[in-house]
């Protein structure tokens, strides 16, 4: 039993789970068990009553819903690390901006360059731009002692930023056509969170509450739902009244929630790809391929380069007893895109079948191409 807890509450765990339900769902998908697999994650479930009521799929309440509560984990993590961790000097943070920079640019750039001439296509350019940072860490983790933990820091602040820069995108590129009634609900919220911060209230029903009414206007909106999450955290104290942490507390009990539990059930949700009638063209199609060299070239090139040239112009510097080889063994890394690739894959093609799930399997191809080659290369490389 003591060492089942102690993989458990490992750093390696979450990604062991994600890639554990990632082969559950295409084990269900491509067996006699796809029809059970499909059908539950397609059963409608409706919350509500009379005229006010929410009908949406299985799935759709856990891209839509649960996936919410995951940004606003992400949201608290940049608040606390800006505002009292390691995000707080401007010079420390350099790197890993330049990083998330490169690390959506080139990306993005590959998936146009081959994608250009298809409009439909080009709605899913966004997609090589993510990184899972659970699968990430999980990586370096299994790496143990090898990795320094400045390297470990520097990972986990890209990924904080690319996140953010993942935020940006769907508010900007993925929200459909807005709603001035839900739009004013959801000022009244935010309205509510400012006074609820003002007044240091530290009630978590409360932001729960009004979270719940924000999140169901943002739905209505057109705005993607999701975004709620961040919006919520962005208000949250940092501390009590009597100035005992508060932020971080709640950070701490939500993220086990987040890594155990969300991001795998997103995974088993949305990796069951049914490959057995897939054609091998499909596999080479452009989206596909925009995807592959995008996530697996294009985020290392991107996040390495911008990297480099932020040393030499002295913006920022490498971090401490680091080689460039070394470095760039954690840029390959940040080509996991899995389950933020996902999601973004879910909102720019609307789970659409044009490309008979190519684009899906392609995030994971990419993903697990990234992974191994970037452990066996940090596994050599002194």
């Amino acid at each position: 039993m003591r060492m089942i807890k102690k993989i458990v509450l490992s750093e390696t765990f979450p990604g062991i789970l994600l890639v554990f339900f990632t082969f559950l769902a295409l084990l269900c998908k491509n067996s006699f068990l796809s029809v059970i697999y499909t059908d539950f994650f397609h059963a409608n479930f409706t919350v509500g009553f009379d005229y006010f009521q929410i009908s949406k799929s299985l799935n759709l309440w856990i891209n839509d819903g649960l996936i919410a509560i995951f940004f606003l984990c992400i949201g608290l993590e940049l608040k606390y690390e800006i505002l009292r961790g390691q995000l707080k000097n401007i010079r420390t943070v350099c790197l890993p901006i330049f990083g998330a920079l490169g690390g959506m640019i080139m990306p993005a750039l590959i998936f146009v360059i081959i994608n250009h001439s298809h409009e439909f296509a080009m709605k899913g350019w966004a997609i090589p731009t993510a990184t899972d940072i659970a699968f990430a860490i999980g990586i370096l983790m299994l790496l143990g002692n090898k990795i320094p933990t400045s390297l470990k820091l520097f990972l986990l602040s890209l990924a904080i930023f690319d996140d953010l820069g993942a935020i940006v995108i769907i508010a900007l590129f993925y929200t459909d056509q807005l709603s001035a009634l839900a739009i004013i609900i959801c000022l009244f919220c935010v309205f509510a969170l400012l006074l609820l911060n003002y007044y240091h209230v530290t009630h978590l029903s409360l932001y729960v509450l009004v979270g719940v009414v924000l999140w169901v206007a943002m739905l209505k909106s057109g705005v993607h739902a999701t975004l709620a999450g961040v919006i919520i955290a962005l208000f949250i104290p940092l501390d009590t009244k009597d100035k005992k942490p508060y932020l971080h507390k709640v950070f701490k009990d939500l993220n086990p929630w987040v890594v155990y539990f969300i991001l795998p059930l997103f995974a088993f949700a949305n990796a069951g790809i049914d490959i057995r009638d897939m054609q091998h063209d499909f596999v080479f199609s452009p989206v596909s391929m925009g995807i592959i060299l995008g996530l697996f070239l294009g985020k290392q090139w991107g996040v390495f380069t911008f990297c480099f040239i932020a040393i030499k112009l002295k913006f920022a510097k490498l971090p401490e007893n680091i080689t460039y080889k070394k470095f760039y063994g954690i840029c390959i890394l940040t080509g996991i895109g899995f389950t933020m690739s996902l999601f973004i894959d879910s909102l720019a093609y609307k789970n659409s079948d044009i490309f008979e799930h190519a684009d899906k399997l392609a995030i994971l191809i990419a993903s697990f191409l990234s992974a191994i080659v970037g452990f066996i290369y940090l596994k050599i490389v002194k």
